[in-house]
């Protein structure tokens, strides 16, 4: 019995059981902020669990999961994966321990064929709370007598499950495998050892106690059932494998990847820990990606870039010298094409993303062994753990390799610094996904069981009758009423206000009611789904029950207008990049619109300038904008532009640029899946300005404009500044470029040293960035150039370093799109001006050397100067 099988089996025999089959949930949880990645099969019965859903007692599924903490253990053992399927069966509040027992070993014998001299389960045995005595019954009564001597008793950390200090808890028990002796260690303690002999494979969490304040086990009034067990560990077992990597759910990837590579599997166990790794991290990266993650250096992204770095970085160590892992992509689908067909469908996304990162990560790899060599040198007695750790973080390069670097030079390295460094920063992924400004959904979800569905009504019109049905204050407790001044979240039966989602930004408005304003709507969320909760700020008394006029500030034409901006911007992307380019985000507001894209290289001042034109031409073709709903299936029948991972309504909302709407869909200027609010022809855009492009992590760049009243208000503002700059200058507005030309030479003139005004110049726009850099009261300073030429920037290095000592100085300028900077010193500082340019090349995606006392280097203009600046002071730490 193969893989697909043993799933298809596990939800067969639930469904016979009267168990409703539930698709998986989306790996990125959809209503719960609090997490980082679809963990466990229980996810998305939260809501059950906790009483708000009642539509279903009982549930069977096969559940996308992922878990972070797991990630470095791949390779290492013969279990650990980080992406993995877990199938469950789930009771709320239905049936308890003896259906869940007797089915879970039913299903492994009879269904699985599992020899029953080798399944060993396990009860609580007490401790936090009493032995779980009907466990123990109710698997004596399932059990040959001859087996009895299998159950073993398991204490708190093995069999005792609690959601947190207090609320729901329960024991649990976990059924194991033993794989035999030759799997033991010395002194192997039975299941539960840590060796690989006994494996877990199907944990039944028993959720009976409600654990108060002072550590008192309540009763639950309802009893519930949640297990789980990883379609992996199930696998291998069946299949009758050594590890999960040697079955059908890896090995395709394994033997694909020994195939290109033209190295075997097995001939040593470093090759074998290889090939894990890369199946493991691919299969995972592949899933990532086909949910929209991107790879960057936080949140989500971060780890999505650490599992395609460490896939990366081991297929060098069996030889590989250009990216593979996109080429492998095709195996991974000969396992789930039958399953999960958004894989399939994300093919090209997924394939061009592992390509571009991998190449990235090569190069970033190289220069990482020429800091490691730095880093060594400058080390002779010892490598410090957290310079490692910044090795690996930054580079993606492994403890391991650094280990055995170090060890053939006879360098220690202090390994317990590394990990004390690595536990510090382990917090980056969930800091960056806590500080992202999700809301709490959890805070809502009582609510939203209570309250009605919210009728949106916006689409049709800024303004409608609704009534009050419900009122929480600002903490989420339920509320029937809001004293004037105070603030809370309002629902409505009805209302016209857009509840921020895709990017676009919540309506602002009022409550009004006989004539008078009743509240300020300050903002407006779903933070679970269906209910709209409008944050209110109460001017009269607001009570449940009350009947208002919805009204919505005029400010939603204005975002309206930067949200069909983005669509055009979108096109325009697409014609200028390929059809490859893609949203990876997007912000719109009343006053601008923010939108991040998927490229390969950096775009030049041509290409934003092209970009532009094309948006603009489109605006005075004065197409116009559909919008309609229509069956999902028409999204791909047609082509249109959706989010990777975005789970969309059937029918879903389509918004289409073009003359003749939808009877001449394929002749169009836009088409994509959005559920925004949108204006009706691009004339009423005016314009579309382009302010900014600038580059996000690699692969992703921002950008960033305006269109409508809002373009109109920044070119009135631009108008103004220029207007003022001209009447300091005494000159008409139309000669200002010129007279802006001769006085930035006459300043290149002076910085240079050609005038006689020239150590004046040394003196402007110098700061000073860290004091006693070396330990020893050596400085370092910053100097903006203005737009100098590297030329200019060499002259002005010599002018500047007139009259200083003990001085490590960085000279740089921005000129039309581009950053250029010299790194120098007075020659008493021990810097190594060549490796620190060479730092900072690798930061902003250039190039940068030369000599120890002088070196230049370019690349892209940071995008935040200021957190760029905190990076060249640890740069420079590191080579002085």
């Amino acid at each position: 019995m193969q893989s697909y099988q043993i799933r298809k089996s596990f939800l067969d025999f639930f469904a016979k059981n009267g168990h409703p089959v539930v698709k998986s949930s989306p790996l990125i949880p959809e209503g719960d902020p609090s997490l980082l990645f679809t963990s466990a099969g229980m996810v998305q019965f939260k809501p059950y669990y906790l009483g708000l859903k009642t539509d279903m007692k009982r549930a069977a599924s096969c559940q996308k999961s992922f878990r972070t903490t797991d990630i470095d253990n791949v390779g290492r053992t013969r279990r650990h994966v980080t992406f993995f399927e877990m199938l469950g069966n789930f009771s709320f509040g239905d049936y308890f321990k003896e259906e869940s027992i007797k089915w879970g070993w039913e299903f492994l014998t009879k269904e699985m064929g599992l020899d029953p001299q080798r399944l060993y389960p396990s009860i609580y045995k007490g401790g936090v709370a009493p032995r779980d005595e009907e466990a123990r019954r109710i698997w004596e009564s399932v059990l040959p007598k001859g087996q009895h001597s299998h159950i073993v008793e398991l204490g708190d950390g093995d069999n005792f499950w609690a959601m947190g200090d207090t609320g729901p808890s329960g024991p649990c028990s976990e059924i194991y495998w033993d794989c035999g002796e030759q799997y033991a260690h010395s002194g192997c303690q039975g299941p539960g050892c840590s060796c690989d002999r006994y494996v877990e494979i199907w944990n039944h969490v028993f959720t009976q106690f409600d654990k108060q304040p002072g550590g008192v086990y309540a009763p639950l009034p309802k009893k519930n059932i949640d297990t789980g067990m990883g379609l992996e560990r199930l696998t291998f077992i069946v299949e009758g494998k050594d590890s999960p990597f040697e079955t059908t759910l890896f090995f395709p990837i394994v033997e694909a990847a020994s195939k290109l590579l033209k190295v075997e599997y097995g001939p040593s166990p470093e090759a074998v820990s290889a090939f894990r790794i890369i199946s493991e991290h691919l299969r995972a990266s592949t899933f990532l990606l086909a949910a929209g993650v991107i790879p960057s250096n936080e949140g989500r992204g971060y780890v999505l870039r650490r599992l395609i770095r460490r896939a990366a970085r081991y297929g060098r160590v069996l030889g590989a010298q250009d990216p593979f892992l996109h080429r492998l992509v095709p195996a991974v689908h000969t396992i789930f094409k039958d399953v999960y067909p958004e894989i399939i469908s994300a093919e090209k996304t997924v394939k061009e993303a592992l390509k571009f990162e991998e190449q990235g990560f090569i190069e970033t790899l190289e220069n990482g062994e020429h800091y490691l060599a730095d880093m060594l040198e400058r080390n002779p007695h010892g490598l410090p753990g957290d310079e490692a750790f910044r090795l690996y973080e930054t580079y993606g390069f492994p403890l391991e390799l650094t280990r055995e670097i170090a060890l053939k030079k006879n360098i220690p390295l202090d390994e317990e610094g590394f990990h004390r460094a690595r536990k510090a920063a382990q917090a980056t992924a969930k800091a960056g996904w806590k500080d992202s400004g999700e809301m709490n959904g959890f805070m809502f979800q009582k609510a939203e069981e209570k309250f009605p569905a919210t009728v949106f009504t916006g689409y049709d019109g800024a303004e409608g009758e609704g009534k009050i049905v419900g009122l929480l204050d600002l903490a989420g407790a339920f509320t029937d009423s809001l004293e004037p001044g105070l603030e809370g979240w309002a629902a409505l039966d009805r209302t016209p206000f857009y509840a921020e989602s895709g990017g676009q930004v919540g309506d602002l408005g009022l409550f009004s009611a006989g004539g008078k304003t009743v509240a300020e709507v300050l903002d407006t969320q779903k933070p679970v789904g269906k209910v709209f909760f409008h944050h209110v700020k109460a001017v009269e008394k607001l009570a449940v029950g009350e009947a208002v006029k919805a009204s919505v500030s005029t400010l939603r034409y204005r975002t309206a207008c930067n949200h069909t901006a983005v669509h055009v911007i979108n096109a325009a992307l697409k014609t200028v990049f390929g059809e490859s380019t893609r949203q990876a985000g997007s912000i719109v507001t009343p006053d601008k619109f923010r939108f991040d894209y998927t490229t390969t290289k950096a775009p030049t001042k041509e290409d934003i300038a092209r970009i532009e034109t094309i948006a603009n031409a489109a605006i005075s073709e004065n197409y116009r904008v559909f919008k309609m709903e229509r069956p999902l299936k028409d999204a791909e029948q047609f082509g249109a532009t959706t989010l990777l991972g975005e789970k969309y309504a059937d029918p879903a909302r389509f918004v289409l640029i073009n003359r003749g709407g939808w009877e001449t869909a394929r002749d169009r200027y836009s088409l994509e899946l959005c559920g925004g609010t949108h204006i009706d022809s691009l004339g009423e855009l005016m314009l579309v300005k382009v302010l900014k492009d600038s580059s996000v992590s690699r692969g992703v760049r921002r950008i960033e404009g305006v269109a409508g009243l809002a373009a109109v208000d920044h070119l009135r503002a631009s108008a103004d500044l220029a207007e003022a700059a001209a009447k300091k200058l005494s000159v008409p507005v139309e000669e200002l470029p010129a007279r802006l030309e001769q006085l930035l030479e006459t300043i290149k003139e002076l910085k240079s040293g050609k005038a006689k005004a020239a150590p004046a110049a040394s003196k402007e726009g110098r700061r000073l960035l860290a004091e006693g850099i070396d330990g020893h009261g050596s400085s370092f300073l910053v100097y903006d150039g203005g737009a100098l030429d590297m030329r200019g920037l060499r002259g002005l290095s010599d002018e500047v370093k007139k009259g200083l000592k003990s001085t490590l100085l960085f000279i740089y300028s921005r000129a039309e799109g581009k950053f250029s900077f010299i790194v120098t010193h007075t020659g008493d500082v021990t810097a190594d001006a060549s490796a620190i340019a060479k730092g900072v090349a690798a930061v902003i995606n250039g190039s940068g050397g030369g000599r120890k006392d002088f070196a230049q280097g370019g690349g892209e203009i940071p995008a935040d100067l200021t957190a760029f600046e905190k990076q060249l002071v640890e740069l420079a730490k590191k080579h002085i």
